[in-house]
């Protein structure tokens, strides 16, 4: 028997948290979640209303922010450049109190009412709610849709994500979306170690992300943010699986790595751009944990194939001065033809 999720409203005094536009997802500069903790419980995740304690479980609060459309809208008159704000960066926006609270919708009606670009994630078709102030913001700026996708199995997505929104939704939310002409993607992410990173599984997320508009995805293997969540699924559901995971993730001092040995994650990675050719995914980016990553990832990749320019574009990405000249066109261009055509010319995307 699932715990009942607990809420309180709260106030803040500031908003926005600023990331700096670079080493960071979409190049966001600034950050904000309107909530604190996540009612959707995924197992891999450490912000979740089920907080572990050894093979305990015992229960926190969801908190809403109340307040924060009008301190948003404060701090937005006072910044002075308007980057990329990333919306859930941490906790998911459209998580089951927001059906609701409202909260989130109010923050992108400043967000749009101020003209500020913005990129929003989540596991939940609520976020269709909001589909007019989306997809008129994204008239005048950069704006972002992504829908986090790991399996299209059911059954395996409704033990790894408990509270969230089933597949087939997400996906129709995706087609929703790309029809009324936003940016919209997919995260195939986390993948799972030998639970779906198969290529089968690969397969299936990215022909279904083409199949309904998707524009890019990103590829992002699990991070032990919570290892023993991670630890129980496992016993529960893959006990033979646990040694393994110990091997890619624990560091000789007997704790976890957030990320799995590079070793693994490269091939991981090399396979999930194999894929998203074959099956004509637009934009690809794996996601890496450190730009050295990322920087021997590519360079290791021209070594071992013929590159195509995607890889290209996506090593200009980590390295200066290009990865400062391709985010100024992009956050400046606004729509600008000259701007616009460039970036496409390039096959460029923000990561």
């Amino acid at each position: 028997m699932s715990m009942p999720i607990e809420y309180k409203e709260i106030t803040i005094e500031r908003a926005l948290g600023n990331l700096g536009a670079l080493g960071t997802r979409f190049w966001t500069r600034h950050c904000f979640d309107p909530y604190i903790n996540c009612g959707f419980n995924c197992i891999y995740c450490n912000t979740s209303t089920v907080r572990h304690n050894d093979m305990q479980e015992s229960s926190v609060q969801v908190c809403a922010k109340v307040n924060a459309p009008k301190v948003l809208t404060k701090e937005l008159a006072f910044l002075k450049q308007k980057g990329i704000v990333s919306i859930g960066l941490a906790m998911d926006a459209y998580q089951p109190v927001e059906k609701e609270l409202g909260l989130t919708r109010q923050v992108l009606q400043v967000l749009k009412d101020n003209d500020c670009p913005f990129a929003i994630g989540t596991k939940s078709d609520l976020i269709l709610r909001d589909i007019d102030i989306i997809s008129e913001a994204s008239k005048t700026s950069p704006c972002i849709v992504s829908l986090s996708i790991t399996t299209l199995d059911e059954k395996l997505a409704k033990q790894l994500e408990p509270n969230a929104a089933s597949p087939k939704n997400r996906l129709n939310a995706v087609r929703r979306f790309s029809d009324a002409g936003v940016t919209t993607g997919v995260w195939l992410s986390p993948i799972l170690p030998f639970i779906t990173d198969n290529d089968e599984n690969l397969a299936e997320v990215l022909e279904a992300a083409v199949e309904n508009g998707a524009q890019f995805v990103l590829g992002g293997a699990l991070d032990m943010r919570s290892p023993v969540g991670v630890q129980n699924f496992l016993k529960k559901y893959y006990p033979n699986l646990a040694s393994t995971y110990e091997y890619l993730y624990k560091k000789e001092d007997g704790s976890y790595s957030y990320y799995p040995n590079e070793s693994y994650l490269y091939d991981l990675y090399k396979r999930f751009i194999l894929q998203c050719k074959k099956f004509g995914v637009k934009s690809y980016m794996p996601h890496f944990y450190t730009r050295k990553q990322a920087l021997l990832f590519y360079i290791r990749s021209f070594g071992l194939e013929h590159p195509s320019f995607p890889e290209l574009v996506s090593l200009l990405n980590y390295v200066s001065p290009s990865q400062e000249i391709l985010q100024t066109i992009n956050l400046r261009s606004k729509g600008r033809l000259f701007g616009k055509n460039l970036l496409q010319a390039l096959r460029y995307f923000p990561h």
